[in-house]
């Protein structure tokens, strides 16, 4: 099981990656942007509760996050979509 901070870096990451900003990933996860940067500066005093929330909101836009094991941490991925832009043109 991935550290809190593991996962914290990890979430600040997923963002990054779908190049959201804290007030958008904010919205889209019912927490307030304060919450957002609390998470990203791997803050002790963050809920559980609002880091599910977060976690939850950048599933549903597009990431998946693959847990660390012993050799690496977590890690976060975009979803390929079937039938997307990307896929179509290199065929």
């Amino acid at each position: 099981m991935d550290s809190t901070s593991d996962i914290m870096n990890a979430l600040r990451a997923a963002r990054a990656l779908l190049d959201l900003s804290q007030e958008e990933l904010a919205v889209a996860a019912g927490v307030s942007r304060q919450i957002i940067v609390r998470i990203e500066k791997c803050e002790g005093n963050v809920l559980a509760e609002a880091i599910e929330k977060v976690r939850i909101a950048l599933e549903a836009a597009g990431v998946v996050f693959v847990e660390g094991n012993a050799t690496r941490g977590p890690a976060v991925a975009l979803i390929r979509h079937r039938g997307s832009r990307m896929e179509s043109t290199a065929e």
